[in-house]
Parts: structure tokens; C-alpha cells; sequence
């Protein structure tokens, strides 16, 4: 059907249908909700994180009180080992001590023995020096101090006898010679074992006055 409009007059426009304006009330509701998600979002991140920072100090402390343990555990190791040394330091000297050891009344003694069999020998020094015993002094002769030398060879105490320095002096007009000397002492043990012992049928002389020997110093 078809409408024709005789009186010139344009029509009122039509109005589209649409649906109701938003209000302020919904879009301030809105921006409400979605600060709530983010600081939401924002606190579970922070409690996620709070927790391994707390975890990883936890952490942290365990290993330094570890490491504390373990320092004081070296130290006491160190002290440990040094004190080792020490008692086996303590022990290598006494065992060297007692294999080698001579005391000073029988050193002496065979000392004195073998400078009483010598004519014309005078000691200056008798002085240990590491494991050998050192002697300085001087004779008259060079016959005098070969047999200074021959008795300490023979005398059981003495090892390696070595003559390291002989020279002439002249002195106050006297021809001396002057000497140094060192050698090995001998213990107890292997002097008393290199001594021939007498045999079980000979009859000993009592007892007499024992001459006790001498040791010639300037």
C-alpha cells in the first residue's frame, strides 16, 4: 500500500531505540571492583614472595650457624693434629734419647781413661753438637794425639772418630799442636755388649782402691 502525503508537510524524524544511559553509580562500581582485583592480585604476589624471602633467610641463618659449627670443628682439628706433632715430636726425642744415650758420668769416665793412657794431651772443650761430641784441644807431639786417636777407636765408647783440624802453634815459645775432633758416643747398651767379658774360672783380685780417672783441661 502505498501513502501519499497531500498537505507538504515533512513527517516527524523516528527515533532509534537504544537502551538505557549508563549511570555513575555502575561505572564507580566498576572502577571499585577492579582495584579490588588488582591490590587482590597484588597481595597474593606479595605473600608469595614475602614467604620465600622468609624461607630463603631461614635458610641462610641454617647455613652460617653450619658454618660456625664447621669452623669451630676445623679449629679443634688443628689443634688436634698440632698437639699430634708435638706428643710425636716428644716421643721420636725420648726413643732417640734412650737408643743413644749415654749420661755424662760414664762419657766422662771413658773420656778420662782413654786421656790417662795418652802422655802429654790436654783438652780445652768437650761440647756435644747435634748427635756427635766434640773435643778441642792440644798435645805436644804428633805421636801423642795418634794415640789419643787409636785408644778412642778401642775403647768401646766412642764410634767414627774423625780428626777435623790440626795445626802447629808456637806460643810462648813452645811447639804445641792444636786439634779438633769429633765423634760418636756409643749407648750403654752396645758399649756393655762390645765388652769382653772375663772368663767363669778365673779367680778375681778383692777389691782395692779404684784410682778414679782424670780429665787434663787448660
Amino acid at each position: 500500500m502505498i501513502k501519499i502525503n497531500l498537505l507538504g508537510v515533512a513527517p516527524p524524524p523516528i527515533k532509534a531505540v537504544t537502551g538505557p544511559p549508563a549511570t555513575k553509580a555502575f561505572q564507580a562500581l566498576t572502577f571499585v571492583g577492579a582495584v579490588i582485583v588488582s591490590f587482590a592480585i597484588v597481595g597474593i604476589i606479595y605473600k608469595i614472595w614475602s614467604n620465600q624471602i622468609a624461607e630463603l633467610e631461614k635458610k641462610s641463618k641454617q647455613e652460617k650457624i653450619r658454618q660456625t659449627e664447621l669452623a669451630m670443628v676445623k679449629s679443634q682439628n688443628e689443634r688436634y693434629q698440632q698437639h699430634l706433632k708435638d706428643l710425636e715430636t716428644r716421643i721420636n726425642t725420648i726413643q732417640a734419647l734412650q737408643t743413644s744415650r749415654v749420661g755424662p758420668v760414664e762419657m766422662m769416665t771413658a773420656l778420662g781413661d782413654v786421656i790417662n793412657r795418652t802422655s802429654d794431651v790436654y783438652l780445652y772443650t768437650v761440647s756435644p753438637t747435634a748427635d756427635r761430641l766434640v773435643l778441642k784441644g792440644q798435645s805436644g807431639t804428633v805421636e801423642s794425639l795418634a794415640n789419643l786417636l787409636a785408644y778412642m777407636k778401642r775403647s768401646g765408647y766412642f764410634d767414627d772418630v774423625q780428626l777435623q783440624q790440626f795445626y802447629q802453634d808456637d806460643q810462648h815459645n813452645r811447639l804445641t799442636y792444636k786439634f779438633t775432633l769429633d765423634c760418636l758416643v756409643k749407648s750403654p747398651t752396645a758399649t756393655v755388649a762390645a765388652t769382653p767379658q772375663p772368663a767363669a774360672q778365673r779367680v778375681e783380685a778383692p777389691p782395692g782402691p779404684v784410682a778414679r780417672p782424670t780429665v787434663h783441661l787448660q
